[in-house]
């Protein structure tokens, strides 16, 4: 199944934004993200959503909803799951995960799952015929690493030896997935834990991991994560300058979130960004939270801009339509200060993390790019 689609490449993205200004002239919902459950076998420091994790899932709204709503999306590329860890209720990946995959693959729409990629092998088994796209976050420089920040938060903790035991399944996982014919990308944060291990941490998802795609996005606080510290935008720069300089270069690199922008007086952005244009297999990703991407909750059917929580639900499944949500959220005030359009460079200007980390009091609208 997986052969007859188009292949994704650094040349083909579903997931960029920008296709619905090439395709329909105009930002529009053609991406859909669930969250099918608040269970999680781990805790990691950087994690978004921690403060929505359970011990037990409430009942999930009918299939037969989330379906319909789907349905009223005439131009949806792609869908994507996450949670929570999506696997690790096998009732929930039998009555939700499989069957939205699925009904995806069958529309022709690219499909995502997010994963720690920590369980046993065969729990994946049942996804992988519906899946273009495995997703994990790979965080860690050392195995000491994954056992203190894929834990930090947790109150009863695995054994050091279980913690050990699951990152090596992780890359192990990876590996097997992988050769399978299945696309692994895994996603490195840019913060204080990962700056000093970059090198090595690429190294271990090109060559150990055997992951097809690199994304690099620069953390910024946010909700159960919003104590962590950013890192500098000279910092952010040095270590993106610096993942160029040693990456594999048959290795697509995505980088997501940059802080950078053509319209900026800076000359070492600038810089920047004229390298990363000019790299063969590197891209640089418009975020599709907010410009072409909901999330829906599957228990509580609320419907926002990211799968966390620092903007208020825009409306509910249960009664709204998504395709009105979205236009509904095109219209606000948030909305409107954060989205702009600028051809000559393909960008759609920063997300709400971005802004409200370095350009608060900017307005992007009325600048023009520089390159």
């Amino acid at each position: 199944m997986l052969s007859e689609k188009q292949k994704l490449t650094s040349d083909y993205d579903p997931w960029e934004a920008y296709m619905d200004i090439t395709e329909h002239g105009k930002l529009t919902l053609s991406n859909i993200e669930f969250t099918t459950t608040n269970l999680c076998n781990m805790r990691c420091e950087h994690c978004a959503v921690g403060y929505t994790l359970k011990a037990k899932d409430d009942a999930g709204l009918p299939l037969e909803l989330l379906l319909r709503r789907l349905d009223e999306i005439p131009h949806l590329r792609s869908l994507s799951i996450t949670g929570g860890e999506p696997i690790l209720s096998s009732k929930s990946v039998e009555q939700y995960v499989v069957p939205l995959l699925k009904y995806a693959s069958d529309r022709s729409v690219r499909t995502q799952i997010n994963s720690n990629l920590t369980l046993d092998i065969e729990r994946y088994a049942p996804i992988i015929p519906y899946l273009d796209v495995l997703h994990i976050s790979h965080n860690w420089g050392t195995e000491e690493d994954f056992i203190e920040g894929g834990f930090a938060r947790m109150e009863r903790k695995p054994t050091i030896e279980q913690r050990k035991q699951l990152f090596h399944r992780m890359i192990q996982n990876s590996r097997i997935l992988a050769e399978n014919g299945v696309m692994v990308s895994a996603e490195t944060m840019l913060n204080k834990r990962t700056l000093p291990h970059l090198e090595h941490i690429h190294q271990q998802v090109v060559h150990e991991m055997k992951c097809q795609r690199h994304e690099i996005h620069p953390m910024y606080p946010s909700d159960f994560a919003s104590a962590l510290e950013t890192l500098s935008l000279a910092e952010i720069r040095s270590s993106i300058h610096h993942l160029l300089d040693i990456r594999d270069r048959d290795t697509w690199m995505l980088f997501g979130t940059l802080p950078f922008y053509a319209c900026m007086s800076n000359e070492e952005d600038l810089e920047l960004l004229r390298r990363l244009a000019s790299e063969k297999k590197v891209t640089v990703r418009n975020d599709p939270d907010g410009r072409s991407r909901l999330n829906i909750n599957i228990f509580t059917g609320d419907v926002i801009v990211t799968d966390f929580g620092d903007t208020p639900p825009l409306g509910n499944i249960q009664n709204d339509r998504l395709v009105d949500v979205f236009d509904e959220w095109l219209q606000t005030k948030l909305a409107s200060s954060l989205n702009c359009h600028c051809p000559e460079v393909r960008c759609l200007g920063p997300n709400v993390l971005v802004k409200n980390s370095y350009y608060k009091n900017l307005t992007f609208q009325n600048r023009k790019s520089l390159i």
